[in-house]
């Protein structure tokens, strides 16, 4: 025998967008009854549950019309299609998934997204750097030198002795270095003491460097390493890795409000190794010049240590540089004595310190 028909409930019949009033009659399958009348009926098989708003239960049909809808708002109602549709929520059931199989997934997917971050981005990134053309380098350092111009918005430093000064300097790190990428180095106007080189081989000093220099052989161990970065083609392993782990870890966190923190967070604890690894290369590669030059590298130590200090505070696992005592440690272990000819005579080197004025 048929459950007598259940309170009245909302009937589309995905046809028309007209709401009519119905009955349900619960018996082989779901009849819905209108005027006395069954104008449809649905296998309690092929029932799913569709989106619905709070205390309402709206259902479609696989069998019927891809729009039809039923909304049931009574409790008894809906607690009747629960017990007589085994499908509601999908193939398995409303209680096929529990939600300890859910945050078991989920943790798994998490896991592996971290795992290519971690292993899978820094191989990739080395890949690709070794094949992409190095003629592909100069567009992308052009692109980001305007970022880096609107970063540091001083004024090129374009004095003619100090460009020439430092011409000179750059071509004899060059002799030594032989970088398939012509460096270009530019000097701009900022009390930050820093240097830092792009895809292409443009490399930035910025005055407040040349201002803490005192002499010839730190500014040429500060170069070297920047020289180390071009050799290396770590700005282009930087943009590609950057680039893949900023997307993995907005697919682990998304893009959602106050996910921002959380995002910076994991991405600088990721790439922080990574960057150490970078860096520390560079000032093999710096120590590597200073030597074909028989220059010493020592004075580039010092001079770090001049601009950071020699104790540093902070997380180092959050450093994208090692610590400034361990690579001037590193740096006075590997420097020779300075059996080579200078770099820059006085002159040079006081014209260059003065390009700016």
């Amino acid at each position: 025998m048929s459950d007598p028909p259940a309170p009245a409930a909302v009937y589309f019949d995905g046809r028309s967008s007209q709401r009519r009033p119905i009955e349900l009659r619960f018996g082989a399958s779901l009849d819905i009854l209108e005027d006395g009348g069954c104008v449809a009926s649905w296998p309690y098989a092929q029932i799913r549950a569709a989106d619905s708003p709070p205390g309402t239960l709206r259902l479609s049909c696989l069998t019927a019309a891809p729009l039809a809808r039923l909304e049931l708002r009574d409790a008894a109602a809906q607690a009747s299609i629960q017990r007589h549709c085994p499908a509601l929520r999908g193939p398995g059931g409303a209680d096929a998934i529990s939600v300890g199989r859910i945050a078991a997934w989920s943790l798994a997917a998490a896991a592996a997204i971290v795992a290519v971050i971690w292993f899978g981005v820094p191989v990739a990134a080395d890949q690709l750097a070794e094949v992409l053309p190095v003629s592909w380098e100069k567009p992308l350092g052009d692109a980001v030198d305007k970022q880096v111009r609107a970063i540091f918005p001083g004024r090129p430093c374009v004095r003619p002795e100090g460009q020439a000064a430092l011409t000179r300097l750059v071509d004899k790190l060059q002799s030594a270095a032989r970088l398939p990428i012509a460096p270009e180095p530019v000097v701009l106007l900022s009390p930050i003491a820093n240097a830092f080189a792009l895809p292409g081989g443009r490399v930035y000093v910025l005055s407040g460097l040349l201002d803490r220099a005192r002499a010839p052989d730190e500014l040429a161990g500060v170069l070297a390493h920047e020289f180390g970065h071009i050799s290396h083609r770590d700005g282009i392993r930087r943009l590609i890795r950057d680039g893949g782990t900023g997307f993995l870890v907005g697919l682990l966190f998304g893009d959602v409000t106050g996910a921002g923190a959380a995002l910076f967070a994991a991405r600088s604890w990721l790439s922080a190794a990574y960057s150490r690894d970078i860096e520390a290369g560079a000032d093999g590669f710096a120590i590597t010049v200073m030597r074909r030059l028989g220059r010493p590298t020592a004075p580039f130590g010092d001079l770090l240590l001049r601009i950071a200090g020699p104790e540093e505070q902070g997380f180092s696992i959050l450093r994208d540089h090692p610590m400034t005592p361990e690579r001037a440690e590193r740096l006075t272990e590997g420097s020779a004595g300075p059996a080579g000819p200078v770099l820059l005579e006085a002159a040079d080197w006081q014209a260059l310190r003065g390009v700016c004025r």
